[in-house]
């Protein structure tokens, strides 16, 4: 096969050949592996990939779809689901993985509430705040309030996981997003460098954090659902970790930490509107329920 060129197409590798376009990526996992187990479970969303002669990189076909992003986005949550539901199965709650994903959660929401009051007390020392500071301080408040809340999620969840004996697993594919998803006659994820078994929520979480401006997440979030339905413990550490941002990390640069933390506001803003719009959903599904 004769490459003719080679350029960068959205961050991937991309070849021309006599026989095509083609996508190169480092082998980073036997995902042969992967694929004959989704197989046997009866999930043919994957793109097999045609094996180089010293395996050294995996070569596959390039594709591009046309779709919009919110159909794009529809097909994915269902797609997305299917693979949780195929790929189940349960194991024993292990207390000492859960009491040190708990504490590892709580030292970081702590972290980040001794660096934001740190960071308050300074700006707020200031006889004139920079455009960056001044706009981190009006909307401190919103921060303060998704990290109490995330503490709380995170609190509700320690209770729950100490009082069930069993857990459900998934094999994830730990990257979906728009990006990494395909939608032809035949949708299929790429990108299965990650994999690996886990709780389900960390795949919605992925596709919100990565494309939460792209599309509207709460219909999306409950089409998952009506197919993929979170327990509370489940429920409670999705939420904890969206509400948990990165640190904003400030710069000699003040134009550049304005849009940073417009970016981080903006995030906070949009997780609290969709955990709200999911609890009024859950509280309106319960009072059916009693009607």
């Amino acid at each position: 096969m004769k490459i003719s060129k080679c350029s960068y197409i959205r961050g991937e590798k991309v070849i021309e050949t006599s026989q095509g376009k083609f996508v190169i990526t480092p082998k980073c996992n036997d995902k042969n592996k992967i694929f004959d187990y989704l197989e046997k479970r009866d999930f043919p969303f994957f793109l097999p990939m045609d094996k180089n002669s010293d395996e050294s990189y995996e070569v596959y076909p390039y594709v591009t779809d046309s779709m919009s992003s919110s159909d794009k986005a529809m097909d994915l949550v269902h797609i997305l689901s299917l693979l949780h539901i195929k790929t189940t199965s349960f194991q024993e709650v292990k207390l000492d993985a859960v009491k040190e994903t708990y504490e590892h959660l709580l030292a970081e929401i702590e972290d980040l509430d001794k660096y934001y009051h740190q960071l308050q007390d300074e700006f707020e020392s200031h006889i004139y705040m920079a455009p960056d500071e001044y706009l981190l301080i009006r909307n401190i408040s919103l921060l303060y309030d998704n990290l109490y809340l995330c503490r709380k999620y995170l609190e509700d969840w320690y209770q729950k996981k100490k009082n069930i004996s069993r857990e459900r697993i998934v094999l994830l594919h730990k990257q979906p997003c728009l990006s990494y998803f395909i939608d032809l006659k035949t949708p299929y994820f790429t990108h299965w460098d990650l994999s690996e078994k886990g709780y389900p929520i960390y795949d919605f979480l992925f596709f919100y954090k990565k494309d939460y401006l792209a599309v509207e997440m709460s219909s999306l979030f409950q089409i998952y659902q009506s197919k993929f339905q979170y327990t509370e413990d489940e429920m409670d550490l999705f939420f904890c970790l969206l509400l948990l941002d990165d640190k904003i990390s400030f710069s000699d640069d003040h134009y550049q930490n304005t849009i940073l933390v417009h970016q981080h506001i903006l995030y906070s803003f949009h997780v609290k509107e969709f955990i709200l719009k999911q609890n009024q959903k859950d509280q309106e599904t319960n009072e059916n329920k009693f009607n």
